[in-house]
């Protein structure tokens, strides 16, 4: 087998991998976040549960920060690594203390730890899937279909499953394989800093304001509908784990498979077009007969909603002076947002009936669609660069061809760039990108190991037939 179908495996294998840990995440914060609620209801009160899930979904946010403060404060990898298994350790602690305890004040308190926790485990993955996945063509399709079979993973726990001993030992194995490609990575930036991106990096806040605006509006839709149905369920009148949230899965599987369309050039759209299903959902929320329908509408918006707000930050994090800090953005803002509109809705739903939920969400819909509208048009009408087409390539294009074909990780290309355009040595070039002579040799043997090269030489000769292949 060639140099070339080895690479290629692998990048296939490093894709599987971070579906399975996106797969992984999503399905322990959902049991956690919905096993939470239901202890709730029975040791605190139906009438607290929505706040005990408004303190507990910021609590996720807060998590997610903490990620990113976290590596600010601690620049040694081995010092990262015991952090991050602290925090896995604890959310496993946290996850006993809520089956068992009894006393209410010990309940409340590890709940909002263990969604602490696991808001900061799950700023790990956000952050190694922006860095992982950038530029690739198929990040919609592994992140939606890991999501989506997170979502099957837990319907199939909470209603073949239904027992404390199953939410634990889902929860244990979760965080545990969670921690374990965390601690052994098949890529080097997830416990240590990644190359500039860099000091040099502005980030675009244009296109940041665009995207919290975005979420924000996003969130505050499914807030609408979200605090009623938390209500619901706690009270009874309906199940959130119903063959209804089986429309969820199917939702973020086909947001994933939209997205990857022609570099996302449907998925904006698409997503707006499914806000309107959240006007249905609404609607059908005052009636009992119809709830079935209403939770239905609700979970293929949630779906392409979530896909949004996931792979809009996932996308532009990379780009940004702080990528650990915007590849979770999305998730934050959803949470604070959600966080905050889950009580006062139950009482608007009660005093005011489901019209006024129906008014709200056509209004802040058609917010959603003039804040897009000028990137669903610029995408819709995009033409295909017409270089595409040459028979020759520039010098940038080559470049990331050849690094993209054989599979480097973006440090790789990096140091890739420094080793074909400078003359520069390895201190040299170590010092240029501000990482230390050690951890440059180590990139640059897996370079010539993926190219099948021995020296600089080798990989000029390499590099140069590509090129002029192409």
């Amino acid at each position: 087998m060639d140099t070339v179908n080895i690479n290629r495996r692998k990048i296939t294998k490093s894709a599987l991998i971070q579906g399975i840990c996106f797969a992984l995440c999503f399905f322990a914060f959902q049991l956690a976040e919905f096993t939470v609620n239901d202890k709730a209801a029975a040791l605190v009160g139906v009438s607290s549960v929505n706040a005990v899930y408004s303190m507990g979904i910021a609590c996720t946010a807060v998590g997610f920060l903490s990620f990113s403060l976290a590596r600010r404060l601690f620049q040694k990898d081995s010092v990262r690594r015991v952090l991050i298994c602290i925090v896995g350790a604890f959310s496993i602690f946290f996850t006993v203390q809520i089956l068992f305890v009894k006393t209410q004040l010990i309940f409340l308190i590890s709940s909002f730890l263990l969604l602490l926790a696991l808001g900061h485990i799950s700023g790990c993955v956000y952050y190694n899937s922006a860095m992982l996945f950038d530029g690739k063509e198929y990040t919609g399709r592994i992140i939606g279909v890991g999501m989506g079979c997170a979502v099957v993973m837990q319907y199939v726990v909470q209603n073949l499953f239904v027992t404390d001993a199953a939410f634990l030992l889902s929860m244990v194995f979760s965080v545990a394989v969670l921690l374990y490609i965390i601690i052994k990575p098949s890529h080097d930036w997830i416990l240590e800093n990644p190359l500039p991106y860099s000091s040099e990096n502005k980030t675009d806040y244009k296109t940041a304001t665009i995207l919290v605006s975005s979420v924000i509006i996003m969130s505050l839709i499914i807030g609408l509908i979200d605090g009623v149905v938390v209500s619901k369920h706690a009270q009874g009148e309906l199940s959130v784990s119903s063959n209804a949230r089986l429309f969820y899965a199917a939702s973020l599987i086909a947001a994933g498979f939209i997205s990857d369309i022609n570099n996302r050039k449907y998925f904006a759209l698409s997503t707006v077009c499914t806000m309107f299903f959240s006007t249905i959902s609404t609607a059908f929320m005052a009636n009992s007969a119809t709830f079935f329908m209403g939770t239905a509408a609700m979970y293929i918006y949630s779906g392409f909603y979530v896909m949004f707000l996931t792979l809009s930050f996932i996308d532009f994090a990379p780009k940004t002076k702080a990528p650990t800090l915007w590849a979770g953005m999305g998730r934050i803002c959803r949470s604070f947002v959600i966080s905050f509109t889950a009580v006062p809705v139950v009482y608007i739903f009660e005093y005011f009936g489901s019209s006024s939920l129906v008014m709200g969400s056509c209004v802040l819909s058609i917010a959603v669609l003039l804040i897009l509208l000028k990137d669903i048009i610029s995408a819709m009408y995009a033409q295909k660069d017409t270089a595409e087409n040459n028979d020759t390539i520039s010098n940038e294009n080559a470049l990331n061809t050849y690094c993209e074909y054989y599979g480097f990780t973006p440090r790789e290309t990096e140091v890739f760039e420094k080793l074909i355009v400078t003359e520069n040595g390895n201190q040299e070039i170590a010092d240029e990108l501000f990482i230390s002579r050690r951890v440059l040799q180590r990139h640059v043997a897996s370079i010539y190991e993926k190219t099948g090269t021995k020296n600089r030489i080798g990989l000029y000769q390499s590099y140069w037939d590509f090129t002029s292949k192409k």
